[in-house]
């Protein structure tokens, strides 16, 4: 993997969240999951797509981050639920 760098004042970029969802979980095509890095310099956070940290939903086959339940099936079941 290549070492990214900030692009205002070229200092290596430091990892500060990996796999993030961003979106709806209701709008599953507008979904994206990006790596966040700080450039401990001047702060600057950069969004990058994720490139690891996410796993495929054995029960519908969506990807999601690993740290987090399958947003679409918590809100089938929720929706579930609320219909009984």
């Amino acid at each position: 993997m290549a070492e990214k760098v900030c692009p205002v004042c070229h200092k290596a970029l430091t990892v500060k969240e990996k796999g993030y969802p961003m979106g709806s979980a209701l709008l599953k095509a507008d979904r994206v999951h990006v790596d966040i890095y700080e450039c401990p310099e001047c702060k600057r956070v950069e969004l990058f797509a994720a490139e690891s940290d996410l796993v495929k939903c054995p029960k519908c086959g969506n990807l999601h981050s690993a740290k987090e339940l399958c947003p679409i099936c918590a809100l089938n079941n929720g929706l579930d639920a609320a219909n009984r």
